[in-house]
């Protein structure tokens, strides 16, 4: 018996952690009312439908007009303190009817932390990517794996910690059922519980790390220039445009130390054509953070 409960307690200990660190994110205080928050949210709509309706009508300058506007009350809402995964969708299509693939990328992956498991993001998402000039390299993660821990991308970080809270309800419902009768039985049954519970909290723990712990972004500006170091008077490494991808590696006064998620040309040398080296070095350099918006 006591080894079961040393096991519960060295599961329950980290997924304690996150789970206060997510509930702390929620109840971030609100700069505006829940129903100014509403009234905002139904206006931008309203005006991103009017503008779909222009766009299909050919008057491309009022439809941009209400776009901005649009764009701007979506961005009024989560300014405010609502984080939500619908508002962040809405605000990545209006950024991609203005032309701001960057931006678009930027709300689509907000989105996507939030409401994983929607199509039509997804499809957005992919279209989007597939404008933006610099094209990703092959790093993502393989088919096979996403299909084995299919619930680690399907399911959000509060969807997660709703399931570990309700395993570890369970357990402790059939610990208590064990003490009072011990029924032999019931050792198998906890056994697998306690499995799924370790299980889910590891996938969440891999989930907080990539999404808090790894900082990503997003180039928001048409173009800029990566540097081999923390400022103007270091040498351009290569250049990098809207929609490209990164992860933020270090941060020095206006500078970020980043990886880009993009394939990248440098000069070699050699003929105009060389092929492209694809080392981590390569990819890597120093961009100035005005450039770049954090995921």
């Amino acid at each position: 018996m006591k080894i079961y409960l040393w096991v519960l307690v060295l599961c329950i200990i980290p997924f304690w952690d996150f789970g206060i660190q997510n509930a702390h994110c929620g109840s971030v205080k609100s700069e505006i009312s829940s129903d100014d928050a509403i009234k905002l949210f139904t206006d931008a709509n309203e005006k991103y439908l009017q503008a779909t309706k222009d766009i299909a009508a050919k008057n491309l300058q009022e439809a941009e007009q209400k776009l901005k506007g649009a764009a701007l009350q979506y961005e009024a809402i989560v300014g405010g303190g609502f984080k939500n995964g619908q508002i962040y969708y809405n605000l990545g299509n209006a950024y991609y009817r203005l032309g701001e693939f960057g931006k678009a990328i930027l709300n689509y992956r907000k989105a996507e932390r939030l409401i994983p498991r929607n199509a039509d993001l997804h499809a957005n998402l992919k279209l989007v990517k597939d404008l933006t000039e610099d094209k990703e390299s092959s790093h993502g993660i393989p088919v096979a794996a996403r299909r084995i821990f299919f619930w680690v991308f399907l399911l959000n970080q509060s969807e997660l910690t709703i399931i570990a809270v309700s395993l570890y309800g369970v357990l402790m419902a059939l610990l208590f059922v064990l003490i009072s009768f011990r029924y032999a039985w019931l050792k198998r049954i906890i056994t697998g519980f306690s499995a799924c519970l370790f299980v889910v909290v590891i996938s969440l723990a891999i989930k907080v790390y990539v999404e808090q712990c790894v900082n990503h972004g997003v180039i928001i500006t048409t173009k800029c220039v990566v540097r081999y170091g923390p400022g103007e008077e270091y040498e351009p490494k290569f250049e990098i445009h809207s929609g490209a991808e990164c992860i933020i590696e270090e941060e020095r006064d206006n500078w970020y130390r980043v990886y880009v998620n993009v394939g990248v040309k440098q000069d070699t040398g050699s003929e105009t054509g060389a092929e492209e080296k694809v080392s981590k070095d390569v990819r890597r350099g120093w961009l100035q953070k005005k450039h770049v918006d954090v995921i």
